[in-house]
């Protein structure tokens, strides 16, 4: 089995302040797309996967929490401990050589969690021997995740809590006393009450605005954009960055547009001014590259000569989560074309289509893609699979960004 048979998903898993500290790692065979939903992929699937694909190139150096099988638990490969997390699913039976290898596997350095943990069960027993324990919160009473919760911070154990979709669910965990959280709710708007937007963000809109105005000559884009000095600056530390790899030195924006061409220096632009908005976690940066070079990829099998538009779709998608506004309301503020804009609102026409395809396999949402779509474009799922593999890859390589 190749790289690209193997369907490859991650969801991110942060901190209290929303740095990414891991990613849930998922992995289903594209021979089985009636199962995209299980719990955990065959052994022979995982154990494909990293040997074709290096953990620490998926994750960017984060910790990669995998669930194991019984077969796994008893024959573990040999995966690096550092950058590992085991988890112990909750359908596992609890033999004594499961039990056993579990223990063992402790004591060989691994990190251990439990997963989908509910008090008063067998489980229990696992509980000295993990570091981390997962729980689904919307699954469990208020009531009685407060006193699991007061238990579990009493054995010293990390408690992750898991499907927190919004803003208010993260306050709440978090305040309970939950340490780390998996979900998307960092990339969804937060409803913000009794507070003004961050001072900045509204220069930062009036930016994206005149850099996108189709009316405007490229000295006057370019004459916007030197007018910001740090972002100037920025945009030339990136095109002059290793992941371009350019044999000279990039001195001016006018050259950097000249060489890179308009489209994508608006793009970067659009990015680096984002990266200033003062209250949003660096997370929401990763999501965009990723969202935007998957759609550009994508592009270039479907509508290669539209490959920029895509980039553009991808990386505008996150918008609603940096201005928390409604997608509409920022359209109507920015000079889109009407493509991009049916794309990011009604998922139509082949950039929909790309987006579509982009936030699902993001969101681990497999059986909801378009296959049938995509396969008369001459796109099956081991493609897309390797699609996001790269787009991680790149967006890791973006250092820029992360200044």
């Amino acid at each position: 089995m190749t790289v690209e048979q193997i369907l490859l998903a991650r969801q991110p898993i942060v901190n209290a302040t929303k740095e990414i500290v891991g990613y849930e790692l998922l992995f289903r065979s594209n021979e089985q797309p009636a199962q995209f939903d299980g719990n955990a992929a065959t052994s022979q699937v995982l154990l494909n996967a990293f040997t074709e694909i290096s953990i620490g190139e998926v994750t960017g150096g984060a910790k990669a929490f995998v669930n194991f099988t019984e077969t796994l638990l008893m024959q573990p490969p040999p995966f690096s401990k550092e950058l590992l997390v085991i988890e112990i699913l909750e359908t596992i039976e609890l033999t004594d050589e499961i039990v056993t290898a579990i223990i063992r596997l402790g004591k060989n350095g691994f990190t251990l969690a439990l997963d989908d943990y509910v008090p008063g069960t067998k489980y229990d027993e696992l509980l000295p021997y993990v570091s981390i324990v997962k729980l689904e919160f919307p699954a469990i009473p208020k009531d009685r995740l407060e006193q699991t919760v007061t238990h579990l911070k009493g054995l010293n154990i990390t408690l992750l809590a898991e499907k927190v979709e919004t803003h208010e669910d993260f306050e709440y965990c978090r305040d309970l006393g939950c340490d780390l959280f998996q979900g998307y709710f960092f990339s969804k708007p937060e409803i913000i009450t009794g507070r003004k937007l961050a001072h900045n963000r509204m220069a930062v809109m009036e930016l994206i605005a005149k850099v996108q105005n189709p009316t405007l000559s490229i000295d006057q884009i370019i004459k916007t954009i030197t007018s910001d000095p740090s972002l100037s600056v920025k945009l030339l530390q990136l095109v002059n960055s290793a992941a371009y790899r350019r044999p000279r030195t990039i001195e001016s924006i006018h050259m950097a547009v000249m060489l890179l061409g308009i489209s994508r220096i608006k793009s970067w632009a659009t990015l680096l001014a984002l990266s200033n908005i003062e209250d949003k976690p660096k997370a929401l940066i990763t999501i965009a590259l990723i969202r935007a070079r998957m759609c550009e990829l994508i592009a270039q099998s479907i509508e290669p000569q539209a490959a920029d538009l895509y980039f553009t779709v991808g990386l505008f998608s996150c918008l609603e989560a940096f201005f928390d506004m409604p997608m509409e309301e920022i359209l109507n503020k920015l000079p889109l074309s009407e493509r991009v804009s049916d794309a990011l609102v009604k998922m139509k026409g082949k950039p929909g289509l790309a987006l579509h395809t982009t936030l699902q396999y993001e969101r681990c949402k497999l059986d909801t893609i378009h296959w049938n779509l995509l396969e008369k474009m001459n796109l099956n799922s081991g493609e897309i699979s390797a699609t996001y593999r790269q787009a991680i890859l790149w967006a890791n390589e973006q250092s820029a960004f992360r200044a």
